[in-house]
């Protein structure tokens, strides 16, 4: 069923004349003197003015399918009834909707004459059958009198013999037999019928239904008649169980998981309804949802009855229903699977019964009219249909339902759609806001909005002067909503809003499949009307069409999903994977919550979602302690404190602040992307850093950018979202607040950083999760080498973000001592905050009191801050801790168990404590501990906290990375495989071995997910790779991925796969990333031989970020252009050299067009040409600080190089140097510019310093100047020895044997494989698994292996492409042009040779003659 609220065509009154109605009441007399002309008058005249005020709400309902139109209303003709049963009953429904209508009349009257009208329809149906008992009666006796008579007849002029009297009366007893026999016969056969009919519908589900071409049908016709509801039963769901939503569409089922298919659902395709679900009523046969408008609610029941199951259970559901929402304002409809001649049948079964007096103690009224069947179908050459699908809806809205119609083309389902509209009176909708995205930057206008935005913001008195003039925190607000509406304005003007709703597209849907649509309508249509010698004729041209029409959609469809996938042009590789993901992934809508088993409303859920994020802070249940850090906050930062304050913030701050957002990110609820900010602030930079600098100095964050919109994110993996805690929240703030924050949390992470605990690893510089499973491996491995007893336990903080306490946050600040103005700030930041929770459609705004939002930029570093103490308290204690944000872990260990158990709870109890100060709660009954020991017979310690026991596991899931007791991380090697196939089976949608995505962008795929999944932690768990058991879990995800990757069929082997796909096995990368690590951690590894790696400087020790220097690159290109800055007294130019494997750097110093010094430096083999021209500049800069001129120049034809250096957040040791030696040149009033110059362009002084680098690299026999080994070379020892190790295993390997043939080599295949494209022909040749005949063959696709030259001889690779007689001419000439015989020991020559093209083209050539005949076959 669709629904659609669209207006209906008014219909023009009459003209009164001078006998017009009078609009007063009639009397009774009057109406019972006059009777024939004036009621419909008047009636029609009320549906004409309901018609002018009521638009409609187009429905479609279909079995299998549904969909919706908009009708207008007109007045009905006479209807024509078959029967006086069929009139009756019309008039009852009449009379009912009549008193419905009367505003005036009292309750009892209206119960009265209802059940009078019952009672004379009853009547009336009782009559008719008293009639025909009656007629059949009066037939009987007519007929026995005829008889009688004509014995009589016989007996007065015929005289009859004993023996034909005898005969006489067999003759009449047979006769008697033989018509009992007919009648039972005729029973009988219709009995059958029946049950044969029965058994098509049964087996419908399986058979003609949930058909995908069907529902698809459904939606486009719904996006054409432009239809807002649809109820669906039998819908597709293809494997996952669940119906698939489409864009544009909102579908609702059942969500539970774990209860069969859905065969009942209801699809909205109007935005501005909201739903309200019932998920307590709610079952895969049943769905109940409610539309909401401003104007009006009604509620939707779609419900498919089981054929072959009791009808009683759903009718005691429907029942069920009845008593949660009332009997008012609800409609059904669906596929009852039941027969009653109350919606048209002309049989009259038991489910019918039942049925049809379940709806009238509902007090449904029935809707169909019965003049068409809703099941009709053709099967076996005969036609099937039946009345089965039945819409209900309660009296009180009889008068608004109509135009109830049976569309026997609105899709190619065995069941017909069904439409109707709902007349509802007119409203917009509830305005349903579900992104905060406003503005369709994409084609914003940028030139004109810089002009408009800064016409504006002068009209609106937003410049320099006026923020200057501005002295308090009230006029920062008003300052800032001139400049929100400044911005909104300019958007409004300059670029297009987003549209509010999404269409519903079908790409491969075309006007040949719409037409081919109809003609399969118009012909099913033929059949009715066919006569009987041409019907079977038209039959069979029908089923023709119909499967001419599905097997084209099939092949619109795959045609459309190849182009999907192998789309490539105009966007890069990661949109293309985005697309693809995205179209193979659902949203789920939002479902109601639950309180104590109470199913709430979408008011409700949202409600219960922000009071369970964002607790207020009460202070009843406040200690002593509490209450004096309340006190405390309060003075630290008073008005007379005099602590000293930061500096203003500059320029490079700004910048950095407002180009570090991404503008895919989405807004807050200004809508201003981070696009739209970065064109607001450089419309006039200086204009936004005063008015920051004005909230700095007034110390106060603007109350507009402390709104957060919040939205709620279903946590993955949970079994039961009807809690809150199965959700995660995000908080969206306006982009502009973010950048102001952003700058705040810089200045605080310079002060707070290097003071927080070591033992802290979340948010923080230079640590990662992986550095935290290491560093505790470690130690765990430490004390099992002790033969220590060893407990580890997890502590969970309940609601950590959302309960950090904001008194206590500020007191840490002070006790950190930062700059008085930030503590000001942030006290501003924490005051008079505001959250809009956004759920089910539905917001809910409220204040907050405590917590950081969960996606603000300053909550992590106060988060960081407020548990500072905790960590250093356990390390004073001598206890090992651990955090990782909120992620607390701890570590006992002991000789026994009571020694540690003593140990563990008093540490335990300690941070109970300390949580009950900061206003925090763990949760012991969510913390986790598990003992690790290598004693075979061990006491198990008793731990608790607070009074709870802690129990003990077998395993513990550490960020993301699960610990077994025995450390031998079967479990967590197996989780991540199962996610990493969960990756893979989505890849496998939309990548085929004939078609699908590019090979390398499937590769960027396996790169960028799949491997870092598994690869995760590997210095971890390095070791248990080594084991075959966990080597055989990686193959089998990876074997899929390669064959994927290189084409190849399934039966390829994982041997020939790697080689092909260019992919080394997972177990070797996962310790080769394990060496890598440790390199990287400055541990000391076999292949680096005693070299030192270069590791990045500290992040703790930079410079103030207001004293960062701003550094700009100057690009030349020509001789013309460097003269151009000949004020520049020194000109230094610098470059690095490799050549000949040998690496150096030099520099040439020239004043007056003069060279006046050189340097030369020499480097390493191992290092980079990327360090010797680092190493270059960085010697220029000290050689500047020496010189005692005051304005230099150094040029260098290394962008990389430059762009490293001017980035302050890159920590290459010398580009640390190189910035630290600018800022102390600065210091001597000496301006340094950095020049990019095209290389080998002919200038002087660049063509100097090439030289000289490259003699330095030649000739240089003295200590290297700088000789720390880069990464890469790191990696590349790595690599080599891995693919030794590789090597060895693919040549001793039992399977591959084609691919030896080609690479017997694998470091050679790495090497060569990536240099030609990957295509299913290719790689059929090199691994032999093809339309080859031995290999059909083998696989029982083919009779025999034969090939066609010889029947003793297979046709296998080898055989055609050097043995074969039928290519003998082919063959001959590839050995002329690549001088070189056809035998096996030649191919790998050729592989590695400059033929490898011509000699792969030729067995493309031969390959495809083979397989392109073999498939004829």
């Amino acid at each position: 069923m669709f629904g659609i609220r669209t207006p209906t065509k008014p219909t023009q009154s009459p003209s009164k004349t001078g006998s017009e109605i009078s609009k007063v009441r009639r009397s009774i007399d009057d109406w019972e003197s006059n009777i024939d002309s004036t009621p419909s008058m008047t009636t029609t005249t009320m549906q004409a003015g309901t018609a002018k005020t009521k638009p409609t709400v187009s429905v479609l309902q279909n079995s299998k399918t549904t969909q919706k139109v908009s009708v207008e209303i007109h007045t009905p003709p006479k209807q024509q009834y078959e029967n006086r049963t069929m009139e009756a009953k019309a008039c009852l429904t009449k009379g009912k909707l009549h008193l419905n209508a009367s505003r005036n009349t009292k309750t009892e009257i209206k119960n009265g004459v209802v059940e009078a009208l019952d009672r004379l329809y009853q009547l009336v149906k009782e009559a008719e059958m008293e009639l025909k008992a009656k007629k059949a009666k009066g037939e009987k006796e007519k007929s026995e009198k005829l008889e009688l008579e004509t014995a009589a007849t016989d007996s007065t002029f015929s005289v009859i013999s004993p023996h034909q009297s005898d005969l006489k009366t067999r003759i009449e007893e047979h006769a008697r037999l033989l018509q009992e026999t007919n009648k039972k016969m005729e029973e009988l056969k219709e009995s059958m019928e029946k049950q044969r009919e029965t058994l098509e519908r049964a087996t419908m589900p399986t058979y003609a239904n949930r058909k995908k071409l069907a529902t698809h049908e459904l939606f486009i016709e719904a996006e054409k008649r432009r239809a807002d509801i649809a109820l669906l039963q039998e819908p597709y769901v293809g494997g996952a169980n669940t119906m698939k939503g489409q864009r544009g569409v909102r579908v609702f089922q059942n969500s539970s998981p774990g209860e069969g298919t859905v065969k009942a659902a209801v699809a909205v395709f109007n935005v501005d309804f909201n739903i309200k679900q019932y998920p307590k009523l709610t079952t895969n046969n049943i769905i109940v949802v409610g539309i909401q408008t401003r104007a009006w609610e009604i509620t939707l029941v779609s419900y498919y009855f089981e054929p072959d199951q009791p009808i009683e259970p759903y009718i005691d559901h429907l029942k069920k229903i009845e008593q949660e929402i009332g009997s008012t304002k609800w409609i059904a409809g669906g596929d009852a699977n039941s027969k009653s001649t109350w919606w048209g049948s002309p049989i009259v079964d038991h489910r019918g019964e039942e049925i049809a007096g379940a709806f009238e103690e509902l007090g449904l009224n029935i809707l169909n009219r019965g003049d068409i069947p809703t099941f009709d179908t053709i099967r076996g050459g005969k036609r099937y249909s039946s009345y089965v699908d039945i819409t209900a809806c309660s009296t009180d809205i009889l008068d608004l339902v109509d135009d109830w119609t049976v569309d026997e083309g609105l899709t190619s389902s065995d069941h017909n759609g069904i439409i109707f509209n709902i007349r509802l009176q007119k409203s917009k909708g509830l305005r349903v806001n579900r992104t905060t995205r406003l503005f369709n930057t994409k084609k914003a206008n940028w030139h004109k909005f810089h002009e408009k935005l800064n016409q504006l913001l002068s009209e609106n008195q937003f410049n320099k002067s006026e923020i200057e003039n501005i002295e308090t925190i009230e006029q920062i607000d008003i300052a800032t909503d001139k400049l929100t509406i400044s911005i909104t304005d300019t958007c409004k003007q300059t670029m297009p809003t987003k549209k509010a709703t999404e269409e519903l597209t079908l790409p491969w849907w075309s006007d040949k499949l719409n037409k081919m649509k109809k003609e399969v309508t118009t012909m099913k249509r033929r059949i009715k009307c066919a006569a009987l010698v041409r019907r079977q004729k038209v039959v069979e041209e029908y089923l023709e069409q119909k499967e001419r029409y599905e097997s084209e959609a099939i092949k619109a469809q795959i045609e459309s999903w190849k182009y999907f996938c192998c789309k490539q042009d105009k966007e890069g590789v990661w949109e293309g994977i985005y697309r693809v993901i995205g179209r193979t992934t659902r949203r789920d809508e939002d479902q109601p919550l639950e309180i104590n088993k109470v199913v709430l409303d979408a008011k409700g859920s949202v409600k219960l979602l922000a009071e369970t994020f964002f607790p207020e802070d009460l202070t009843d249940s406040e200690n002593t302690y509490h209450r004096h850090v309340r006190i405390k906050a309060d003075k630290v930062n008073s008005a007379e404190q005099d602590d000293l304050c930061d500096p203003l913030f500059t320029m490079l701050e700004l910048k950095q602040a407002y180009r570090s957002f991404n503008p895919k990110k989405a807004p807050g609820a200004d809508g201003f992307t981070a696009d739209i900010c970065l064109h607001a602030i450089e419309s006039n930079p200086e204009l936004f850093l005063a008015f920051l600098n004005k909230c700095l100095t007034l110390q106060h964050f603007p109350k507009t950018w402390k709104i957060a919109t919040v939205i709620v994110l279903k946590k993955p993996g949970k079994v039961d979202y009807t809690m809150p805690k199965a959700y995660r929240p995000i908080g969206l703030l306006p982009i502009l607040g973010k950048i102001f924050e952003k700058m705040l949390v810089n200045r605080l992470k310079f002060h707070l950083l290097p003071r927080i605990s070591t033992r802290q690893y979340g948010f923080m510089p230079q640590r990662s999760t992986e550095d935290a499973l290491y560093v505790l491996m470690q130690f765990i491995h430490m004390k099992l080498n002790q033969k220590k007893i060893i407990a580890l336990v997890s502590l969970d903080i309940e609601g950590a973000f959302d309960s950090a306490w904001w008194p206590a946050i500020r007191v840490r600040l002070a006790e950190e001592r930062c700059p008085l103005n930030l503590r000001r700030v942030i006290d501003s930041y924490l005051k008079d905050r505001k959250v809009v929770v956004r759920y089910a459609g539905e917001e809910y705004a409220k204040g907050t009191s405590r917590g950081c939002v969960q996606g603000s930029i300053g909550g992590p570093i106060l988060w960081n801050l407020l548990l500072d103490p905790l960590l250093k308290s356990l390390e004073c204690r001598g206890d090992y801790c651990q955090a990782f944000a909120d992620d607390v872990v701890l570590v006992f260990d002991g000789d026994t168990a009571h020694e540690m158990e003593r140990r563990a709870n008093a540490t335990l109890e300690h941070v109970c404590a300390w949580g009950v100060e900061n206003k925090l709660k763990f949760a012991p009954h969510k913390t986790n501990a598990m003992i690790i020991t290598r004693k075979l017979k061990h006491d198990v310690p008793r731990l608790n906290m607070g009074g709870t026991a802690i129990g003990m596991s077998k395993e513990i899931k550490l960020l993301g990375f699960t610990i077994d007791e025995k450390l031998t991380f079967n479990t967590h090697v197996s989780n991540v495989c199962k996610k990493a196939i969960g990756i893979y089976k989505q890849l496998c949608k939309a990548a085929k071995v004939s078609w699908g995505l590019h090979p390398e962008v499937i590769r960027v795929i396996y790169l960028a997910t799949v491997e870092p999944i598994i690869l995760y932690a590997a210095s971890v768990w390095a070791q248990a790779a080594k084991k075959l058991g966990i080597i055989k879990q990686l193959a089998v995800v990876q074997r899929g991925i390669a064959q994927k990757l290189c084409k190849a069929y399934r039966t390829v082997s994982l041997n020939s796969a790697l080689v092909l796909a260019g992919i080394l096995p997972l177990d070797l990368r996962v310790r080769e990333a394990a060496l890598l690590y440790e390199a990287k951690r400055g541990l000391p590894q076999p292949v680096l031989a005693g070299r030192e790696v270069e590791r990045m400087a500290s992040a703790f020790e930079g410079p103030h970020p207001a004293e960062r220097l701003e550094l700009g690159i100057i690009c030349l290109v020509n001789e013309e252009q460097v003269n151009k800055h000949s004020e520049i007294n020194v000109h230094i130019f610098t470059d690095g050299s490799k050549i000949e494997g040998k690496v150096g750097a030099a520099l040439s110093e020239w004043k007056n067009k003069t060279e006046n010094k050189a340097l030369k430096l020499a480097l390493p083999t191992y290092c980079t040409v990327y360090q010797a021209e680092l190493l270059a500049i960085c010697r220029a800069t000290g050689q500047i600080l020496k010189h005692r001129a005051s304005s230099f120049g150094i040029y260098s034809d290394s962008m990389a190089a430059l762009q490293t250096i001017i980035n302050p957040n890159c920590l290459h040791p010398l580009a640390v140097e190189c910035r630290d030696n600018l800022r102390a040149i600065s210091l001597q009033s000496k301006v340094v510019t950095l020049f990019w110059i095209k290389a080998h362009a002919g200038l002087e002084g660049n063509e100097r310093a090439d030289r000289l680098a490259k003699e330095a690299a030649k000739n240089s026999k003295v200590r290297p100047d700088y000789d720390l080994c880069p990464v890469s070379f790191v990696k590349r020892s790595i690599r080599m020895a891995t693919l030794d190790e590789w090597n060895q295993r693919y040549q001793t390997g039992e399977t591959g044997k084609i691919t030896k043939l080609f690479f017997p080599d694998a470091k050679v295949a790495y090497r060569i494989i990536r240099k030609f494209e990957a295509s299913s022909e290719t790689t059929q040749v090199m691994t032999g698994h093809g339309g080859f005949s031995e290999y059909l063959h083998r696989f029982k696709c083919k009779e025999n292996p034969s090939c066609i030259c010889d029947p003793d001889a297979e046709e296998t690779v080898p055989h055609i492409l050097l043995d074969c007689p039928a290519y003998a001419a082919e063959r001959l000439k590839i050995e002329n042009e690549i001088e070189l015989k056809l035998i096996k020991e030649n191919i790998n020559i050729i592989m590695m040779s400059k033929y490898r093209e011509k000699f792969m083209s030729y067995c493309l050539k031969i390959a495809k003659r083979v397989i392109n005949r073999n498939k004829t076959v």
